[in-house]
């Protein structure tokens, strides 16, 4: 059994859901069950199709693909040469930011990983995950690593705007933040602009605001640490920046629909 200390499917920043590894058969018809988390596949081997946000992608070894929680992608071996891939399911209050520094997306579902760099990471995940049977810190680590290649590989595929630089700034100060008594003035103090200007390339870019991606944050840490069972509501408050029970408790159901309590006995997911 795993201690809940090195268990990394418990960790808040990031967690590992599941890992496999599959050699498809060229006639496989798979039916996919959509997630609550992230997942990505990379291809070890062969070609095949992939259906997804009404696009078809024709992919081959070293193409790594991502569907985003609730997606309900199609995609099938080729008949000629079916591929292989293995899976990594992960989530986390980190994860949001990951994706976006990599350019990945429902939009941009995949990276073409010519050099074969990413591989090294789902082995070491997937083998030590057979092997103790749970996510130590060991998997939680070469998963940070592959992270750490896909943003090198998705900032060095495309340049950034100043204000997408500024926004991206923005929300690495609120993930590492979010528990502080913070303003939307604090946030552009930190990242050098205005809060006027940032309120604008918020609402420009993301369609949002910075108040609402500090809610968000909030919210979706606020969730995690329910889900832990070890915190009580006033405690998960006070960690996710609200000082006030009442406040917390009101922000919560404004967001989820119900109470932080009545979240948890309908066994709501994130």
């Amino acid at each position: 059994m795993a201690n809940k200390l090195l268990d990394a499917s418990t960790y808040l920043e990031l967690n590992l859901q599941e890992s496999g590894r599959e050699i498809c058969l060229p006639d496989k018809v798979f039916e996919f069950t959509p997630k609550t988390y992230h997942l990505f596949h990379y291809i070890s081997s062969g070609k095949g199709t992939l259906v997804y946000g009404g696009k078809t992608y024709h992919l081959h070894k070293g193409d790594l693909f991502y569907f985003a929680p609730k997606a309900n992608p199609h995609y099938t071996p080729d008949h000629d040469d079916p591929w292989s891939y293995l899976w990594l399911g992960f989530d986390g209050a980190n994860a949001s930011v990951f994706l976006l520094m990599a350019g990945l997306s429902p939009e941009n579902p995949v990276i073409h990983d010519e050099d074969h760099r990413l591989k090294e990471f789902f082995d070491a995940i997937y083998n030590a995950y057979v092997v103790k049977g749970y996510f130590d810190l060991y998997c939680l680590g070469q998963a940070y690593a592959l992270f750490g290649v896909l943003c090198e590989k998705g900032n060095a595929s495309k340049s950034l705007s100043i204000a997408e630089a500024h926004i991206n700034a923005a929300k690495e100060y609120i993930q590492n933040n979010y528990q502080f008594n913070l303003s939307v003035e604090d946030i552009a103090h930190n990242v050098g602009v205005t809060s006027n200007y940032l309120d604008n390339i918020f609402a420009d870019h993301e369609k949002s605001s910075p108040k609402k991606y500090l809610t968000k944050v909030r919210m979706e840490n606020a969730v995690l640490l329910l889900k832990t069972g070890v915190y009580k509501i006033n405690e998960i408050g006070k960690r996710c920046g609200y000082q006030n029970q009442l406040h917390f408790s009101s922000e919560f159901k404004k967001y989820y629909g119900v109470s932080p309590r009545n979240y948890l006995k309908e066994g709501k997911s994130v």
